[in-house]
């Protein structure tokens, strides 16, 4: 009882490879598939990414660095839409890009709101002293 092609020997009706010049290299033989977060997978992480991150963060609290962040993620945004090798989606780049334009945003209608208050206010202020023959 002794399988085709003799002991140790491929059988050639299984073996898909048979025949075949083994000097070659084989489809996909030797590459090393791209790490995570490597350029390849377009997970390379931008150089701002890191101080877009933590601008946006702080600009919760201080206005001025939502607008930093909000600014220079869209630069990023923009080198990257133009070819660079960086991830945007999902990661901490494109969460410090949007906190910062949420937050500058917030700040812009806090400080219109703040103005026509304060316009209200010294309109009702004239108003009250005219009629009281101020």
């Amino acid at each position: 009882m002794t399988q085709p092609g003799g002991y140790g020997q491929p059988d050639p009706q299984q073996s898909p490879n048979y025949g075949q010049d083994y000097g070659q290299p084989q489809p996909g033989y030797g590459q090393q598939p791209p790490a995570y977060g490597a350029a390849g997978m377009g997970g390379q992480e931008h150089p701002q990414t890191q101080t877009v991150f933590i601008l946006g963060i702080v600009g919760i609290f201080v206005g001025v660095c939502a607008f930093i962040a909000w600014y220079m993620g869209g630069q990023a945004k923009k080198e990257i839409a133009a070819g660079a090798p960086y991830a945007w989606e999902g990661t901490k780049l494109k969460t410090g890009y949007m906190l910062g334009k949420v937050f500058s945003i917030i700040y812009i209608c806090v400080i219109v709101l703040y103005i026509i208050i304060a316009i209200i206010a010294v309109v009702a202020g004239l108003g009250a002293a005219s009629t009281y023959g101020g």
